[in-house]
C-alpha cells in the first residue's frame, strides 16, 4: 500500500501574527535605544545603573527574537476536510 503525502497548505499570516510582528520590530528600536542611551551615560552613572541599562536592554531584544519567530510561523490548517 502506497501512501502518498501531500505537503501542507500554509495559510496567511493571522492577524494576531502581524500584531506580534509590529510589537517585535517596536522591541528590536527601544533595544536600540537602550543601546544608544547606555553609550551616551556611561560615564556618568554609577556601575548599578549601567547593569540595569544592559539588562533592559538584553531583555528588549530577547523579547523581540522570541516575539519575531512567533509572528514569522508558518501555521498549517489543521481542521479537517469536510
Amino acid at each position: 500500500m502506497v501512501i502518498s503525502m501531500q505537503p501542507a497548505k500554509h495559510q496567511p499570516k493571522h492577524f494576531w501574527q502581524k500584531i506580534i510582528g509590529v510589537i517585535a520590530k517596536i522591541s528590536f528600536v527601544c533595544a536600540a535605544m537602550g543601546v544608544v542611551l547606555t553609550l551616551i551615560y556611561a560615564a556618568e552613572v554609577t556601575e548599578e545603573y549601567k547593569a540595569a541599562m544592559g539588562a533592559i536592554t538584553f531583555i528588549g531584544f530577547a523579547i523581540g527574537v522570541v516575539l519575531s519567530a512567533m509572528s514569522n510561523a508558518s501555521l498549517p490548517n489543521l481542521k479537517p476536510d469536510q
